[in-house]
């Protein structure tokens, strides 16, 4: 995919702090830079430089990860830079950051900066602006371009300059280069204001090289050899009315050389024209000679035969050219069903990058039921691009319900200590994890598997829950029976009850309680810790139907997971109104469901094994609104999981191998 780009700055205000930059990080990857910095920070040019260069190194570091997890460890990177260098920069900047992925577009922006989408006839705002105050860069956008697709960035808002109807009028016309010009000179024409603008046209033709790039302090000096990417000129026609260039005895030269050298080209091409000129003339005389001869020599009855086989040959040709171009009603229907799907698709595109999800999915899903029309039709002509059509569908969908593709990388293998191994959960305690099966806990410290330490020989395990405060694991056994286990000891627990009573999960929160899902018995039972045993149980819900409950979580309030896929949550032992919202299209159930939060944790994660997906919800007080989900394909089979305290990477455990990847 081929890009042509223009920079120019418009009525700049003399103190050099307009800056472009350009990196190609590896094939079909480009990283482009724009910013404007105010005139209250000190050393522009070397803040700018070093969040460039931080952004390519992280990019070019994680090559081959999940490229929107790269741009966003790229962006914490440059949001750091702006951490340390604050008391130089005490003015946010405006600033543009596009990735390039291929066809896929990754974009952030700071400050009053803002980019454009021109996609045929129409213009879209693809910006938004940032919705933490405590860092530069928090919102990405992500979305597709396709040839013929124009992007603007600005370090400020171009359409109070220019109306949305001008500006996509502007870029219809057949040369890229003069809708370029004709921007700038709309923009130069209408405002007093200091903009910078970037312009990439993908897949444009360009006479103007490949970029032109940084503002005038830069391109009066001699780049530094260290600094990160390419760093170019501006151009002639984007500076040349703000910045008087001086003619050069250099550039007569050049001028002559080219007058020179299109002269001595005319006279090659005259000459070679009169060549070539007497060659097909020689060429012809001899062919009207040899033909003369040859008919000459036919008779009366070989021209019948000739005209009957000419005109047989005739009607032949045109016969099957005319099969060949018939097109049935049935045939031109469904080709009519596959544009309107192409159409849905790239609108739906257009409003990815818009953020307007919802719009999108609207589109999305009429390209689906038109591809399934063309797939369901008798005739087989279409098949194939009805097939590409709905694979563009399924991607599509992905970009609509934010979901992310990952390849877990394995951590462990647990059957290399014990092949018949077969895990039921997994715990995490002091940077490490323990996998547990109905029997053995095994301890693994990264890639290392420590031999399982039995828990029983009669009593299996049911669930498990971590007491980190004090290093402990707890686990519920079918005897009914609570069991710790620290240091390497396991302890079965005593409870002022004459027997624990049953469940199918188990959570403790702080030091001191135990909290015990019973479905069966329609309750949570709450335990209290004493010195060396616990207390008898306590009924803790009330006004609640657990009856379905598969999972809970805790974080000072109970979240109790269904099978149907609902959640409820509890606080001091009383229902709180509360469920799901925003949900994805394809929804989530099942006995093998796991529920997970803690404390420390913004959002509300689930498992969804039979998807192979985790999902992610933020923790609202009445709502637990969907917010994106991250798909495993490649690992079947998983039993459990855990999300690190800082909500960055989740581990997963399946009856034999442990996993981890980002979130």
């Amino acid at each position: 995919m081929s890009f042509s780009v223009h920079t120019f700055e418009i009525n700049p205000d003399g103190n050099n702090l307009g800056f472009a930059f350009h990196e190609t990080i590896g094939e079909g990857r480009e990283i482009y830079f724009l910013g404007k910095f105010q005139v209250d920070t000190i050393d522009a040019s070397a803040i700018a430089e070093e969040l460039f260069g931080t952004v390519v190194d992280s990019l070019t570091k994680n090559s081959e990860s999940d490229q929107y997890e790269a741009f966003e460890q790229a962006l914490k990177g440059a949001n750091n830079v702006v951490k340390r260098l604050k008391q130089k920069m005490p003015s946010d900047p405006e600033i543009v950051i596009a990735y390039f992925d291929f066809h896929h577009l990754y974009l952030t922006q700071s400050g009053g900066a803002e980019s454009y989408l021109i996609r045929e006839d129409s213009l879209s705002q693809i910006s938004e602006p940032s919705t933490d105050e405590d860092v530069l860069f928090s919102n990405v956008l992500i979305g597709n371009v396709s040839v013929q697709d124009v992007l603007v960035f600005s370090n400020t808002r171009l359409l109070r300059t220019v109306t949305n109807t001008q500006f996509s009028d502007i870029f219809q016309q057949a040369s890229f280069d003069d809708a370029v010009a004709q921007l700038r000179h709309s923009l130069m024409s209408a405002s007093e204001e200091d903009m910078l603008v970037t312009v990439i046209g993908i897949g444009k033709k360009s006479t103007s090289g490949p970029a032109a790039f940084l503002s005038k302090m830069v391109s009066k000096v001699t780049p530094d050899k260290n600094v990160r990417g390419t760093v170019l000129a501006s151009e002639k026609d984007a500076v040349s009315t703000e910045t008087e260039i001086e003619d050069s005895a250099e550039a007569d030269v050049l001028e002559t050389t080219e007058d020179a050298t299109e002269e001595r080209l005319d006279l090659a091409e005259e000459s070679a024209s009169t060549e070539t000129k007497d060659v097909w003339l020689d060429s012809f005389n001899l062919l009207q000679t040899t033909v003369k001869r040859w008919l000459g020599k036919i008779s009366l009855e070989q021209w019948k035969k000739l005209i009957i086989g000419g005109a047989a040959v005739l009607l032949l040709f045109v016969g099957i050219r005319f099969i060949m171009n018939y097109e049935s009603e049935a045939d031109a229907a469904l080709r009519a069903e596959l544009q309107v799907a192409r159409q849905s698709l790239s609108e739906a595109d257009t409003l990815l990058i818009q953020g307007d999800r919802e719009q999108a999915a609207v589109l999305i899903e009429k390209a689906r039921k038109s591809a399934q029309n063309v797939l369901s039709s008798k005739t087989k002509t279409f098949r194939f691009d009805a097939q590409t059509v709905l694979k563009d569908v399924q991607e599509k969908q992905l970009s609509v319900e934010n979901a992310r593709k990952v390849n877990p990388e394995i951590l462990a293998d647990l059957s290399l200590k014990n092949d018949k191994v077969s895990a039921l959960g997994i715990l995490p305690l002091q940077n490490n994890s323990y996998v547990y099966d109905s029997r053995r806990i095994y301890k693994t410290v990264r890639d290392i598997v420590e031999r399982g330490l039995k828990i029983s020989d009669s009593e299996s395990i049911i669930a498990g829950a971590v007491r980190s405060g004090q290093k402990v694991l707890t686990f519920l056994s079918d005897a009914p029976r609570v069991i710790e286990m620290r240091g390497g000891v396991i302890s079965p627990m005593s409870t002022a009850d004459e027997t624990w009573k049953t469940g199918i999960d188990l959570k403790n929160f702080g030091a001191r309680y135990l909290y015990v899902l019973d479905p069966v018995s329609n309750q949570i039972w709450k335990y209290t810790r004493k010195s060396s045993s616990y207390s008898g149980a306590t009924a803790y819900s009330s006004g609640v139907d657990l009856s379905r409950a598969i999972s809970m979580a805790i974080d000072g309030a109970i979240y109790v997971l269904s099978d149907d896929g609902k959640i409820q949550k509890l606080f001091r032992g009383n229902k709180v109104e509360y469920g799901f919202r925003n949900l994805p299209s394809i929804p989530f159930s099942g006995k093998n469901l796991k529920l997970y939060t803690t404390a420390n944790q913004d959002y509300l994660y689930v498992l969804d094994p039979a998807n192979t997906r985790i999902l992610v919800f933020d923790k609202g007080e009445r709502f637990a609104t969907y917010k994106k989900q991250v798909l495993f394909e490649s690992v079947a089979n998983v039993r459990d999981f855990f999300v690190d305290d800082d909500e960055q990477k989740a581990t997963i455990v399946t009856d034999q191998k442990l996993y981890e990847f980002g979130l």
